[in-house]
């Protein structure tokens, strides 16, 4: 119980570390830059070092502690951060395998897009101030940051999985065997 405990702080403090360098660090940066999602990043290596109740926690926390800095409805980041996991889960449940670069890869890219897609359809329909005037999909920033957030990102978890497994055993190929 006491083991249950800690790692469920310790996943609030991580949340809310990812949070903070999200909105302090990353959102000031210059434009390329900005366009970095850490928290969705975070949710597939997630995925990647351990089980799904402990990523759906965390994409929880995320969402809450994102929506609580945010200007935006409250619950946008909750919703799609969870829905992106219950996504990603359903992926790696049936189709993929999560010891592979290329797998993780593929689920990045549809995590950021799932996430995007999401995030930006729950504000434009709960925008009660009349100032979005165009639908996001017709809009060339929301691609043209969406490329950037895919790009950085596969970067991000490229070096991220190369480093975990060096760190660890659960991602090396069990089929092959060392003579």
């Amino acid at each position: 119980m006491l083991k249950r405990i800690v790692t469920i702080l310790l996943f609030i403090f991580f949340a809310i570390f990812l949070v903070v360098v999200q909105f302090s660090l990353l959102n000031s940066l210059t434009y390329p830059w900005l366009s970095i999602n850490l928290l969705v990043i975070a949710l597939v290596l997630v995925f990647l070092i351990s089980n799904k109740e402990q990523a759906w926690f965390l994409a929880i926390a995320l969402g809450y502690f994102n929506d609580l800095l945010s200007f935006q409805a409250f619950g946008a980041t909750i919703v799609s951060l969870f829905l992106t996991a219950i996504i990603i889960y359903l992926i790696l449940e049936n189709w993929l395998t999560n010891r592979s670069l290329y797998s993780f890869m593929l689920i990045t890219v549809i995590a950021i897009f799932v996430e995007s897609l999401i995030y930006n359809l729950f504000i434009y329909i709960f925008d009660w101030s009349g100032q979005i005037n165009s639908f996001f999909l017709f809009s060339s920033s929301f691609w043209t940051s969406l490329a950037w957030n895919i790009l950085t990102a596969l970067i991000i978890v490229t070096l991220s999985f190369h480093f975990l497994v060096i760190l660890s055993r659960k991602l090396q190929p069990f089929f092959l065997s060392k003579k």
